[in-house]
């Protein structure tokens, strides 16, 4: 079958751009016996991708070159399979390339069931899809909050940041984010339950910080590194805990590492792909605030193919609220 695909085309030269990027048709060719044939319905996009391009690979996957096809998280629809387990018309989330239609191992998909019960297709790219795994495996397992904690989330409307505000909520933490336009702070507290929340561009990190958060925080989830994280280390209750998740600037690391030291602090990063044994625990403890009603799903939807490169700006420039997600009509036919 005839599909179409998203290439890097140009290596970025300062900023990604959307010029970066091109669509192609492509031939599709037909699954083996281990494999299916999928179509993408909804596409997750990831910040930490741009670090790839034209880079070395990560633990999320291979450097990504000039004329290759970047991969991310995607719920997809089954066209075509002669595996046992997987018919077509079902559904499955996988990485997948950024193309309309590939055949992947079937080993590689996890099946989904009723998607009206768990809050429809997008959340399997957000509250219960990768970025809720990241924020759930940094926030509980990694920083392990408690709910007499004061929690801080840079980045905190974005995908993995408006995940860890609402978790770090249900687990019964005092939570207080940053992000970087009025209208995001006011989606914090009013939507997503967030106690206080701040926009980085009214005055200098730390000083915000200590105003949102006289008597100290006690655990730091980091999406950005830079100024915030400095900030957070400064204003860190003694004993206190960072988890570092992303760095989406390129400076160094924090000047007031020291504070580490006397304050015995704990800075701790992690790659989610390496903690794949906390999934049954995730998936039945967020499955059921998502239930219950006391999460909800955060992104912004892209129609269309064609519309990756973009969506993937706006996702690195700040221009979109929570996951950011292309959706891409069903292949099957009716």
């Amino acid at each position: 079958m005839l599909g179409r695909e998203v290439q890097l085309t140009a290596l970025p030269d300062g900023n990604v751009r959307a010029e970066n990027f091109d669509v192609f048709d492509k031939e599709v060719p037909s699954p083996t016996k281990t494999q299916v044939l999928v179509s993408i319905r909804r596409l997750g996009l990831n910040a930490g991708l741009a670090h790839r391009l034209g880079g070395e690979g990560t633990a999320y996957g291979p450097g990504i070159g000039v004329g290759d096809v970047p991969s991310s998280d995607a719920v997809v629809e089954v066209l075509e399979s002669g595996v046992e387990g997987f018919q077509p018309g079902d559904l499955a989330v996988g990485k997948v390339p950024w193309c309309t239609a590939a055949v992947v191992e079937a080993d590689e998909l996890r099946k989904i069931a009723d998607t009206e019960s768990n809050g429809g297709l997008d959340a399997h790219l957000t509250v219960l899809g990768h970025v809720g795994f990241t924020a759930y495996t940094g926030l509980i397992h990694v920083g392990d909050v408690q709910p007499e904690d004061v929690v801080y989330v840079s980045g905190a409307a974005g995908g993995v940041g408006s995940c860890v505000v609402q978790f770090a909520k249900a687990r019964g933490a005092t939570v207080i984010g940053v992000a970087g336009s009025n209208d995001k702070v006011a989606l914090l507290t009013d939507a997503l339950g967030a106690d206080k929340a701040i926009n980085r561009h009214d005055g200098p990190a730390v000083d915000l910080l200590r105003d949102a958060a006289p008597d100290g925080i006690d655990l730091y989830y980091d999406n950005v590194g830079g100024e915030q994280l400095e900030a957070a280390l400064e204003v860190l209750n003694f004993g206190g805990r960072a988890v570092i998740c992303g760095a989406v600037g390129d400076g160094g690391g924090p000047a007031n590492y020291r504070r580490l030291i006397y304050q015995e602090l704990t800075m701790k990063g992690f790659a989610v792909t390496s903690h794949e044994d906390l999934r049954d625990q995730f998936e039945t403890e967020v499955g059921g605030w998502l239930r219950e009603g006391k999460i909800r799903s955060l992104h912004t939807v892209f129609d269309g193919i064609d519309r990756i490169p973009e969506a993937f700006v706006s996702l690195l420039t700040g221009g979109s609220s929570g996951r950011v997600i292309v959706s891409v009509p069903s292949q099957l036919q009716s």
